[in-house]
């Protein structure tokens, strides 16, 4: 710039326009051609460059972001393309044909971050599943011992309209490891996270501080859709915080709840001659085997068994119609003389002709099914703001079946300041799943410290099931935490009870002092308010709750001489809404629920404002994100 030019200009222009001339000449955008060196040109980029990839091109390898030097972030994204999504826009499959694809060849992370990188964005980006599923396919911060402090975790990096996925076939351990500092997921598409007989995540760290910002994503995974905690940190006396969980989508397919893989059918057995079976009748049964993510076997139920009159000396030819994405079978057979064995194919088809197989029975349980956990779980987490999400399709399966979860865990015996502490879960809708939520105060198996500060409020629950192997009931409460506040919920939930509270781990009382529970909406069914040790309704408040307040709920069809006075139980369930059987909870002008919270409010949810806060939550069409700020001054002194 002309030296007579700056001088004259005030101080704040002068900087912008230096700014900007910095910005021109330093910054670089590079095309990476498919078939480039994708890991060259990123150890080759400088903060504020541009990498840029071909549209439906696939990038496979196991990438590093390395350490940089400079404040401006590296942008990895795909070169502009009509059909992406906008700003602000989540990213779906549909979007997949016009996004670069970066996958790992092996069962290695795709990307990962070496020890204190700093400043990266990936935008518009596909990430395809590991080879067999294993791990995860990014891998942010380092889970293991290396990460032992501050100064080594990775921070200030960015995801924003990018599609991960498992195989939809096999599924996929892990989408994102987040153990870094400072990260932001944001309008993303993570989908067929799942496995057999082991836990897996759209989204779990465990090994960094946070903060992290995860919003207007749709997040699918059979174990947790997003867990923070499981494992203990490497980090001393690291308890992951400020985390917020905001305008997401968390979700499963239902038919996820069927076996993996159907039983064989079609099953045909013909005798021949030219064996050496013996005379009488043989029974067969065919399993279906295939392998899913990391490398577990999975099978099907047995097939319907068939049978075949073998004269002396005879085999037996057995066909039946191939299984979709089988690998393998294993043909079942009981002798005349109740022999039992088995063989191993390939093929939908073997012949028996009386060699010796192994020794086994047909299995007569039901087949592999994913593993599923809950939908969201807190182990070791504080300052957690959870809200306008939507929660879905949650059943028990290798849990009791609560779709959230705050319960400290000390997992490997090292983590004894593991807590759940100082988290708002507000405006949510949590529907069809087999129970509500889950809070334990101390970890019931090693020392921990605790659950505390957790609030619950305007929230809406519905669908809350025992059909689905759960309780069917709201909340769960246990071991002594504190401080906990419930409050403007509505629960439309057919469970035998609307709370149940427990002592410790040997039995007794054990109080939850400074316990809120005020202005929620329920049917009261059997029991209401129920707990160990206590009858339900004042005699539980009174033993566990004795300095807190139970006031301003309605239970419908309960007894109101079981409860304090200013609680309510007249009227039916349909009456207190503007229109139940249409999806509709608003509370019913003049009804039950109508001015009677301690507030002056009405009793429940505020459904309108929740619906409006969650309008767009299902289609990711927009997002609530930080604007750029206008009012910038430079100051000098």
């Amino acid at each position: 710039m002309n030296r007579s030019v700056r001088r004259f200009l005030p101080l704040g222009v002068a900087l912008a326009i230096a700014l900007a001339y910095i910005i021109d000449t330093r910054a670089a955008t590079t095309i990476v051609a498919p078939g480039a060196d994708l890991q060259a040109a990123i150890n080759a980029a400088q903060p504020g460059d541009t990498l840029l990839l071909e549209p439906g091109a696939t990038y496979t390898g196991n990438f590093v972001l390395p350490v940089k030097t400079g404040g401006a972030p590296i942008t990895i994204t795909t070169a502009p393309h009509p059909n992406h999504p906008a700003a602000g826009q989540r990213v779906s499959p549909a979007h997949a044909s016009s996004l670069a694809r970066i996958r790992s060849g092996n069962p290695m992370p795709a990307l990962t971050t070496a020890a204190g990188t700093h400043g990266w964005r990936i935008v518009l980006v596909e990430f395809g599943a590991n080879r067999d599923g294993y791990g995860e396919i990014i891998q942010i911060g380092d889970a293991s011992s290396a990460q032992n402090t501050l100064a080594k975790v990775p921070y200030d990096i960015e995801f924003d309209r990018v599609y991960i996925h498992g195989d939809p076939v096999m599924g996929q351990k892990r989408g994102i490891a987040l153990n870094g500092s400072a990260v932001t997921i944001r309008n993303s598409y993570i989908s067929d996270i799942k496995g057999v007989g082991m836990d897996t995540q759209a989204i779990c760290g465990w090994n960094g501080p946070g903060p992290f910002v995860i919003e207007n994503n749709y997040l699918e995974a059979a174990g947790e859709n997003v867990m923070f905690g499981g494992s203990d940190p490497s980090i001393p006396d690291l308890v992951t915080q400020d985390i917020v969980i905001r305008g997401n989508h968390l979700t499963r397919p239902m038919s996820w709840k069927n076996d993996i893989i159907p039983a064989p059918s079609g099953l045909v057995a013909q005798a021949q001659a030219g064996g050496t079976l013996p005379a009488g009748v043989h029974t067969y049964q065919v399993v279906a085997r295939m392998r899913v993510s990391n490398g577990v076997t999975a099978r099907s139920a047995a097939s319907a068994p068939v049978t075949a009159p073998v004269a002396a000396g005879g085999r037996v030819a057995l066909s039946w119609t191939p299984v979709a994405n089988a690998t393998a079978y294993d043909v079942y057979a009981r002798s005349p003389f109740g022999v039992n064995q088995y063989w191993s194919v390939t093929t939908a088809s073997f012949v028996d002709t009386g060699a010796a197989g192994q020794a086994g029975t047909a299995p007569t349980s039901s087949g592999s099914v994913w593993t599923v956990k809950n939908l969201l779980e807190l182990k070791n987490a504080r300052n957690v703001l959870i809200e306008r999400n939507v929660l879905e399709n949650h059943w028990a399966g290798a849990q009791p079946g609560w779709a959230i979860v705050f319960t400290p865990r000390n997992q490997d015996g090292k983590c004894s300041w593991c807590v759940v502490e100082d988290v708002t879960f507000r405006q949510n809708l949590v529907r069809n799943t087999s129970g509500g939520i889950n809070i334990l105060g101390y970890d019931d198996l090693a020392p921990s410290r605790q659950t505390n500060r957790i609030r619950i409020t305007q929230n809406l629950f519905t669908g809350i099931t025992p059909t689905l192997g759960g309780h069917g009931w709201f909340l769960l409460m246990g071991n002594g935490p504190r401080d906990i506040t419930v409050d403007h919920n509505t629960i439309d939930a057919d469970g035998t009870t609307v709370m149940y509270v427990y002592g410790g781990t040997s039995g007794g009382i054990l109080p939850v002092p400074g316990f809120i529970f005020t202005n929620n909406a329920a049917r009261h069914a059997s029991y209401g308010i129920n707990g160990a040790d206590a009858s339900f309704g004042n005699g539980v408040i009174a033993a566990y709750f004795g300095d807190g307040s139970v006031q301003g709920n309605w239970l419908q069809g309960g007894s109101a001489s079981r409860y304090p006075v200013g609680n309510y139980t007249d009227g039916t369930f349909a009456s207190a809404f503007a229109n139940v059987s249409a999806g509709d909870y608003s509370a019913a002008p003049g009804g039950p629920l109508a001015g009677r919270a301690t507030d002056g409010t009405n009793i429940g949810a505020d459904v309108p404002a929740l619906a409006a806060a969650l309008r767009n939550v299902l289609s990711g069409a927009t997002t609530t994100q930080l604007s750029a700020p206008t009012n910038l001054r430079v100051v000098s002194k």
